[in-house]
């Protein structure tokens, strides 16, 4: 039976699934949106430090609310009726009908605490926040695992696109050569909030998450996360993301002695130009008719290396597509995997001075690179999901790859788990 007539038999008999979100800004609210829409689901709770955004998601919809401090309070709610804002995690976490929980805030710190809090209480956990997945992921995707529940990256940003087409060619035999994302603006390592400010007020955008596309960690970030849960690699640190359009990617995303850029073939890459917002796998295949076949259905190639491409990908739109396929399947839209090929590591953004703190990503101090895990591992690289806070111990040059010598890192939960974490990717 398909995902949607699995949902409709279930809100036939009158059952929802009921998640709860944390983070309630301008992702949340969509998710508040497209799930009330859904069938079979719906949101029954936003938690957010500031209480007016988790109103507002369900104030633009006229869905009435109500503000719960402590989860036994909550219990007494209909949520048929209405449905609950908090500024505490737990109240959703802990309450016995909430199914799942959404984590959306962007934050590795607050996205670890609430995972793990919510896989600890037997709830489904579906991860918006790519930033704490790519720091603290395959610990709790096999936290989930024995726990019965399912720790998922969210359908709908590109990380889960360019996985459902990865998985779409490997089905048929098709090798990957390269796959991607595109980048829909131009790539400046040292841009700031305050750089950005006046177009992030014209976007709509808050300057810190802007930044943070600028100066490229976001793009890190999320091909980290597609390279660990498809086991492919990356060529060159930090990838090489040439400035093509589609036609060209079969001829760019091909080995050296081919006329490519690529030193080797199953790596993930970004590309600067007209793919955003869509998603690309360069294959081939060694099947004489297959080949035949994609040439006469005028699959767009170079030799024996074709192009399949999603024009676009949905963000907060998507979700419920995990949603159920959590809920219904108790099965994984994207999670990472051991061994790591991948870290994405922190680099100074500008020269830090001994006993400055660092602000974190999208901020003034730091950017995000990926390097292998190997590479990073031995080093002693400091994931980037885990250097916010962090006391500079010395003096540090623009553009270094910070390493674990030179900063004191925050000692809280997600330092813990990426402890334990590691020590399973050396098993």
């Amino acid at each position: 039976m398909l995902l949607f007539d699995q949902l409709k038999a279930l809100e036939s008999k009158g059952e929802i699934i009921n998640v709860g979100l944390v983070g309630g800004g301008f992702m949340g609210r969509g998710i508040v949106e497209v799930l009330e829409f859904a069938p079979g689901m719906r949101v029954a709770g936003v938690c957010d430090l500031d209480l007016e955004r988790a109103y507002r998601c369900f104030s633009d919809m006229g869905i009435p609310c109500i503000e719960v401090e402590k989860e036994s309070e909550a219990g007494r709610i209909n949520f048929f009726e209405r449905r609950i804002v908090t500024r505490d995690p737990s109240v959703l976490i802990e309450h016995k009908d909430i199914h799942f929980i959404i984590e959306a805030t962007g934050k590795p710190e607050v996205g670890a605490e609430v995972a793990f809090k919510a896989i600890m209480n037997k709830k489904h956990m579906g991860m918006v926040n790519v930033e704490t997945d790519v720091t603290v992921g395959g610990y709790l995707s096999k936290l989930a695992r024995s726990s019965g529940v399912v720790y998922t990256v969210c359908t709908g940003d590109e990380p889960a696109a360019i996985k459902e087409l990865v998985d779409f060619t490997r089905v048929m035999g098709f090798k990957i050569v390269a796959c991607g994302k595109g980048k829909n603006n131009p790539l400046d390592r040292y841009a700031t909030p305050s750089s950005l400010a006046e177009k992030a007020s014209e976007s709509g955008l808050n300057p810190k998450i802007l930044t943070e596309f600028v100066d490229g960690s976001k793009t890190m970030v999320e091909m980290g996360c597609v390279a660990n849960s498809t086991g492919l690699d990356i060529d060159v640190e930090n990838m090489h993301g040439p400035s093509a359009n589609l036609d060209e990617l079969c001829r760019i995303f091909r080995l050296k002695e081919e006329g490519g850029i690529l030193s080797t073939e199953g790596v993930v890459d970004f590309v600067i130009g007209d793919v955003a917002p869509g998603v690309f796998v360069v294959v081939k295949h060694g099947g004489n008719i297959t080949n035949k076949t994609l040439r006469y259905l005028k699959i767009k190639g170079e030799g024996d290396h074709y192009l399949l491409y999603r024009p676009f990908h949905l963000t907060n739109i998507e979700v419920p597509v995990s949603v159920g396929i959590a809920a219904i399947y108790n099965q994984s839209s994207m999670a990472p995997d051991f061994p790591f090929k991948t870290e994405v590591v922190a680099i100074a953004k500008r020269d830090m001075k001994k006993g400055d703190l660092i602000d974190g990503i999208g901020g003034n101090m730091v950017y995000g690179g990926l390097q292998k895990y190997q590479i990073a591992s031995v080093k002693n690289y400091v994931p980037l999901g885990l250097i916010e806070g962090a006391e500079v111990l010395e003096d540090i040059p623009r553009d270094t790859v910070i390493t674990t010598t030179q900063v004191r890192l925050k000692e809280g939960l997600i330092y813990h788990l990426r402890q334990l974490q590691d020590a399973l990717n050396k098993n």
